[in-house]
């Protein structure tokens, strides 16, 4: 008697009762079936029945499908489930339960119960011809499926880590990284085309050596990857069909390039490889890469788009840094110095010269100008290009910017400048300075560092240039103001001198001939007296008294007389004529007396110009040269008398002497009228030397160090005007 095989028992435990699916499995599959909608029961049925098989919801709430699961296996029960609305992965429901066999989502049929049910019983059930054929198919694609979902949710992540970062070479590195993740390659590379020579050079890797990566550039025409850039399409090829060549120097296996497109136009590659693995790329590899291609290239776009963002407006601070700082000086010459240098750096230039435009030379003339090395270029500096000549000139006659990156072969190019400096000028930018339609003169950048100079360079070099014009404008109008009210300060004051000189002039005049009026009587009265005390008896003693004041009042009076003398002849008018000051200087040394404890030493300038001005010039010599012997009286002294050019239209004499000296308290005052440190001097003498200097159109100036040395400057101009109009 043949036996009889006992049919499965099968406990289903969800909450959707379906008579319908029951019926089925009983009738057409012949398995025992008992359902419980709730689990509060379902261990004591456990218990009861022993299933062959337990069909559990997931989503079971009481109790939780975990805890039930966990209560079985502490009862040592533990058949095996197939789980309802899983997803096919457990980590999800928090479940860990070692039996479980498979999964299934609602809705489902009693066919798809079934399969699952002999596949895990490995029991033939009825109608199981075509279980079994479809048995296998279903269960390879559903793990295909799950296997599909799980590349998909790998590809979803990679892209938002992807798309997420804005740093170009943390994109680069995790497009390599997720090449091999995705294909389970050995070696994974990022090419991209060179703009400039069309080659396709590597940008990023994971798993290369070292000695691989150096230097690696491939050219379009004759390789793999240069096949995807210039077709568009992806290649996957290995050494099983014969047709793998790589020119690269590198021995692999099998490869998958496929192409990274940034709208119509591909800018890279993202290639895979095996060296180790004798495993060929398959079309879902080609199609995960090529997803991958697409994430980066909209990364890529995205990290260039941020970091030129990032850097524009850097720059933009920068320009806003040095437009501040050439917009609060008011000096012309120092902002080519703020200018060149800081705008050079900002556009990744060698170096840049400064130029403006001198409309009387008919040209622009070079104010500064920097070698490669960041050294001011002397040589440069002054240097005339005619409007209209070389680049710069051309420039600053059209006012239109040039970029010249090949500027040797630029039709407006002059080698001139190169030239003179001896340097080397490949690319060029040239932009005007203009402020109120007019133009200044011209900013020059040259041989930028990397790359060609472009249309942004000539935008952020513009906004310097703007600011820079408007600097240059708003300080040459200070210096014209400047120079207005100093001229017109010069004029008043010399008016001042003039007047002043007059009326002092006539004052002393009126003042020595009362002085010689009231004066001269005293000597004869003097002597008179003394005729008429010799008829007088009288002692000795009293008699020497009496003729010794006789004799002081005579000899004070006669200094009176002589000081009024002095005090008319330095007023008197002389007209201004051409004198050499050397021979001004060698008259007053003959008329004071220098000791022999002095040395004297003399540097006048042989080639020293005349000067217009009064003779009186000697009273000042030899008012400054008599203080000076006096303040070394009594000790080894050095008197220093120099004459020099000052500057083009100037010159300078200087009396210096190694006396006290004068204290710093008292510098300031040594100029005022009767100011005087020596009892027996009056004050008078260096107020004249000012006044007399200032009516010269000449200025004198005094530095000292006590007990060192003292230095009296005087500066006179050239050629001055007849003084006889404010005589």
């Amino acid at each position: 008697m043949a036996s009889t095989k006992k049919s499965p028992n099968i406990l289903i435990i969800d909450p959707n009762d379906s008579a319908a699916l029951r019926a089925n499995l009983q009738q057409q599959f012949g398995l025992g079936v008992e359902h419980l909608t709730q689990g509060q029961t379902a261990l004591e049925t456990v218990q009861n029945i022993r299933p062959d098989l337990i069909v559990l919801n997931a989503n079971l709430t009481n109790p939780p499908a975990d805890r039930l699961l966990s209560a079985l296996m502490a009862q040592n029960i533990t058949p095996p489930v197939v789980l309802v609305d899983a997803n096919g992965d457990t980590a999800s429901t928090d479940i860990n339960y070692p039996h479980i066999i498979g999964w299934i989502n609602q809705p489902f049929t009693a066919s798809e119960l079934a399969l699952l049910i002999q596949t895990a019983l490995e029991h033939p059930l009825p109608a199981g011809e075509l279980v079994l054929a479809k048995r296998a198919e279903l269960v390879d694609a559903n793990r295909r499926l799950a296997h599909r979902v799980q590349e998909l949710q790998t590809l979803f992540e990679i892209g938002k880590s992807v798309t997420s970062q804005l740093d170009l070479e943390s994109v680069l590195r995790l497009v390599v990284e997720a090449a091999v993740n995705l294909t389970g390659a050995d070696e994974s590379y990022l090419l991209l085309v060179d703009d400039a020579s069309g080659d396709l050079y590597l940008r990023a890797q994971n798993n290369l050596s070292a000695e691989e990566t150096k230097k690696f550039r491939i050219k379009v025409k004759d390789s793999i990857a240069g096949q995807v850039v210039q077709t568009g399409q992806p290649i996957t090829i290995s050494k099983e069909s014969g047709s793998l060549k790589v020119k690269t120097g590198i021995s692999v296996y099998s490869l998958v390039n496929v192409p990274v497109n940034l709208g119509q136009n591909v800018i890279g590659v993202l290639g895979a490889n095996n060296r180790r693995q004798k495993r060929s790329f398959t079309q879902n590899d080609k199609k995960l890469l090529s997803a991958l291609a697409d994430w980066a290239a909209i990364s890529i776009q995205n990290a260039k788009l941020y970091a030129d963002t990032w850097q524009f407006s850097r720059n933009l601070e920068l320009v806003n840094e040095i437009s501040r700082l050439v917009s609060s000086t008011l000096d012309v010459d120092q902002i080519p110095h703020l200018l060149v240098q800081q705008t050079a750096k900002i556009i990744g230039a060698e170096c840049g010269s400064l130029a403006l435009i001198e409309q009387e030379q008919g040209g622009v003339v070079f104010q500064l100008a920097y070698d490669n090395e960041g050294n001011e270029v002397k040589g440069l500096k002054g240097f005339l290009m005619p409007l209209g000549s070389g680049i710069m000139g051309e420039v600053a006659q059209t006012g239109q910017s040039i970029i010249a990156n090949d500027a040797q072969n630029h039709p407006n190019w002059s080698a001139l400048p190169d030239q003179i400096t001896g340097f080397i000028t490949k690319k060029l930018i040239a932009v005007p300075l203009m402020a109120e339609g007019e133009i200044l003169g011209v900013i020059e950048l040259l041989n930028k560092k990397t790359g060609d100079f472009t249309q942004d360079d000539m935008q952020l070099l513009s906004l310097v240039a703007s600011a820079t014009a408007s600097a240059i404008r708003n300080a040459r109008q200070y210096m014209a103001l400047k120079q207005a009210h100093i001229a017109l300060r010069e004029a008043q004051e010399q008016r001042i001198a003039a007047e002043r000189w007059a009326v002092l002039g006539k004052a002393a005049g009126n003042l020595a001939h009362r002085i010689n009026n009231s004066t001269a009587l005293v000597p004869v009265a003097a002597q008179h007296l003394r005729e008429l005390l010799e008829q007088v008896d009288m002692p000795p003693e009293l008699r020497e008294r009496v003729e010794g004041n006789l004799g002081r009042i005579e000899r004070n009076s006669l200094y009176t007389v002589d000081l009024a003398v002095v005090l008319l002849r330095r007023f008197k008018k002389k007209p201004a004529e051409a004198h050499d000051i050397n021979q001004l200087v060698e008259q007053a040394l003959g008329l004071i007396e220098i000791p022999k404890t002095i040395n004297l030493i003399c540097h006048l300038d042989p080639a020293l110009p005349a000067v217009d001005t009064s003779d009186l010039l000697v009273e000042v010599f030899v008012e400054l040269m008599t203080n000076a012997v006096q303040m070394m009286a009594g000790r080894d002294g050095l008197l220093r008398i120099a004459t020099f050019k000052a500057g083009s239209d100037r010159v300078s004499i200087q009396i210096t002497d190694n006396g006290a000296g004068i204290a710093e308290e008292n510098i300031k005052q040594v100029f005022d009228i009767f100011y005087t440190t020596n009892p027996r001097g009056l004050g008078f003498g260096l107020w004249w030397v000012k006044t007399f200097l200032e009516q010269q159109h000449g200025e004198i100036t005094v530095e000292s160090e006590p007990n060192e040395n003292t230095t009296f400057t005087i500066t006179l101009p050239r050629n001055l005007p007849s003084l006889q109009s404010s005589q």
